[in-house]
């Protein structure tokens, strides 16, 4: 064989086993999409599946063991969840209150403010039902429904009680006390025995002890004196009341005068005088 036969050959050879390696190499790419192809398939199945086990709460039941695929409901939990919305606030229901008549179910601030805003409001905020001129007795306060929401939200009444804590505290601080606060109350109590004296005895002679709450404050306690002691055209700039030497503020309540200055446990005694 010439040596050209030879070359040519060999050049052949050289392209017809370049081919096949190309086409194994575009083979293999193909295997190697098509499996990853059906592992993505197979991921994104499973995510539906677990995305479907997550969105559906399944309740079962112990009555009919015989027949286990009709002893469970599947409910489908983002639809049940908003079911427990309230229609005005958009959130869940917090101490949820039905009205009797048409049996709509709201947050209780949200429906209280929505008949309090206005005394012309007499029907249903989603009906429009007609309940009449004292809208707030037609409100029921849905304990069952209550309770669900605990269960299912347990962390809500945590929420709620420290919400609640600092509703009231922000009331307190401005002088305007919520009817149901427990710690108002508590500082309501007559729980500080006072003493009142006359700095100068030649001219008053009233004196007494008293019991006041924490809360009770230094001009509170001017209106009295200078009713006991039948002056109270006077006004409360010109008297002078003093505990442990120390001329008071009228602002000064019994709680801010213990933290101040200490009260004895035997005998508080207050000291007044009147400026001529």
């Amino acid at each position: 064989m010439s040596e050209r036969r030879r070359r040519s050959t060999r050049s052949r050879f050289r392209g017809n086993y370049s081919d096949e390696k190309e086409k194994e190499s575009e083979k293999s790419k193909t295997k190697e999409k098509e499996r990853s192809r059906e592992k993505d398939l197979k991921e994104e199945k499973k995510e539906k599946e677990e995305e479907k086990e997550v969105n559906n709460i399944i309740l079962t039941s112990q009555n009919d063991s015989s027949n286990p695929e009709y002893s469970s409901i599947h409910l489908n939990k983002e639809k049940l969840l908003e079911l427990l919305k309230c229609p005005l606030c958009k959130g869940y229901y917090r101490t949820p209150y039905t009205i009797n008549e048409c049996m709509h179910t709201f947050c209780r601030s949200c429906i209280f403010k929505y008949f309090g805003a206005s005394a012309q409001r007499e029907t249903c905020p989603i009906c429009n039902t007609k309940i009449g001129g004292r809208p707030m007795d037609s409100l029921i306060y849905d304990n069952y429904l209550d309770s669900l929401l605990n269960i299912l939200f347990p962390k809500f009444e945590e929420i709620d009680k420290k919400n609640i804590k600092l509703l009231y505290k922000k009331f307190r601080e401005i002088g305007n006390s919520l009817p149901d606060d427990e710690e108002e109350a508590k500082l309501k109590r007559p729980n500080v025995k006072i003493y009142i004296m006359p700095e100068n005895k030649k001219e008053h002679n009233f004196f007494g002890s008293f019991l006041v709450p924490k809360n009770f404050d230094v001009k509170s306690l001017k209106e009295l004196i200078l009713k006991k002691i039948n002056k109270s055209d006077i006004d409360t700039n010109f008297i002078i009341v003093k505990y442990k030497d120390n001329e008071l503020l009228n602002n000064f309540t019994m709680e801010i005068i213990d933290n101040k200055y200490g009260f004895d446990q035997d005998k508080n005694t207050f000291y007044y005088d009147i400026i001529k």
